[in-house]
């Protein structure tokens, strides 16, 4: 690069960011309006029913359907969809602290990472079963295996999810979570679980903390500890997961490309298989 062009180079990466800048606020706004809901929520329930995220998405919707965002706000939107969000789920992980891992045993956190692992298959499974789409029936599966509507708007950029595919699934596991915070309780003291194992028990079938701790509330604050740790460990499996299925998805891609260069005379040995999750 000669030297005349570095310094257009260099004035041109301010530019950038605030291209960014006008979508960025966009999404800021939204997300602090959401809070302060579930602040309000916090104080007239005593617990928030829909945590943030639920609340981000609804008011977003409702924003889109009064008014549409032009071309002024697109690349912030779009950035804080896709980096913004991946830092996010880095940081949710990091949240959990080695010295918890320990105090748990590495027999239980291997026992949990297994149950999420069988929950996402049994879940995608149900939901074939049921006549969801391949990425429908993932992104529900992801949601109560691992951490709700934060899986969700995770998997959903992996995976190429639409935005009905994914207000779909975030609606569906909302729903099932309020339904299993209320139920859970009486299944607790239908068998006489213990505090500890109740808390377990919440921490394993509970998708978002703010709902584990309203479900394990009632068995006292060792059931909401438990549960609380149980279900951090749930959400390292995030990253796992989101990692696994974009490789998954970059090899279905790439054989995607592979057989639309093939010949035509050729493409009947492969069958109707579909690269895509739709």
């Amino acid at each position: 690069m000669s030297v005349a062009a570095a310094p257009v180079a260099a004035s041109a990466r301010p530019v950038r960011g605030w291209r960014i800048a006008p979508g960025l606020a966009l999404c800021a706004a939204v997300a602090a309006a959401a809070y302060a809901l579930a602040a309000w929520e916090q104080r007239l329930f005593g617990h928030p029913w829909l945590e943030p995220l639920v609340l981000a998405i609804l008011l977003g919707a409702a924003a889109r359907n009064v008014w549409s965002p032009g071309a002024r706000w697109t690349p912030g939107v779009e950035f804080g969809a896709k980096t913004v969000l991946e830092i996010a789920v880095v940081l949710l992980g990091a949240s959990v602290s080695a010295a918890t891992l320990s105090s748990l045993g590495v027999f239980v956190v291997v026992g949990i990472f297994l149950l999420v692992v069988v929950g996402i298959v049994v879940g995608f499974g149900l939901g074939r079963a049921l006549g969801l789409t391949p990425r429908m029936a993932l992104l529900v599966a992801c949601g109560n295996a691992i951490c709700g509507n934060s899986a969700i708007a995770a998997v959903a950029p992996v995976i190429d999810a639409d935005g009905d595919e994914v207000a779909a699934s975030i609606a569906f596991t909302a729903v099932l979570g309020v339904i299993v915070v209320l139920s859970l309780p009486l299944l607790g003291v239908l068998l006489q679980m213990s505090t500890l194992q109740f808390g377990a028990l919440a921490g394993l079938t509970v998708y978002a903390v703010p709902q584990v701790l309203a479900a394990a509330a009632p068995f006292g604050p060792a059931a909401a500890q438990t549960g609380t740790v149980v279900k951090l460990v749930r959400v390292l499996m995030l990253g796992p997961v989101v990692f696994a299925l974009s490789l998954v998805a970059g090899r279905r891609g790439q054989e995607t490309r592979a057989r639309r260069a093939r010949p035509a005379f050729t493409a009947w040995f492969r069958g109707s298989s579909s690269a895509s999750w739709s």
